[in-house]
């Protein structure tokens, strides 16, 4: 083999190489981070925060139910992109419906006052 053959062959691998690695990557699941305050701004520990699909046309139900930490947080994983409804609650209180938009490889950050 000649020069120009081994560096032909180099640049062949090394081309599919980058191909194949880019063309099989795994898109990591979408992340919801819902964040609960009172009146005063303040989090709110113990709300509770439903996720849910049943507002969409598309086929099949999500949905993923979580309360909320001491930092008035809750963490959610979606596999596929969505469009959810966020309902929270706590005891008798009742936050207005909020819609957040999940995309594969991203973290949607939503904040919810609870009245």
């Amino acid at each position: 083999m000649n020069i120009k053959s081994i560096l032909f062959l180099a640049l062949t691998i090394g081309v599919f190489s980058v191909i194949l690695t880019t063309s099989c990557k795994k898109e990591k699941p979408g992340k919801a981070v819902i964040s609960v305050i009172d009146s005063l701004n303040q989090p709110v520990y113990g709300a509770t925060v439903n996720l849910n699909s049943d507002n969409n046309p598309e086929p099949g139900i999500v949905k993923d139910k979580k309360v909320s930490d001491n930092n008035g947080k809750t963490y959610h994983e979606f596999p596929l992109e969505c469009i959810l409804q966020v309902e929270v609650t706590k005891g008798t209180k009742v936050a207005p419906k909020s819609n957040i938009h999940i995309i594969p490889d991203e973290t949607a950050l939503l904040t919810i006052k609870l009245k």
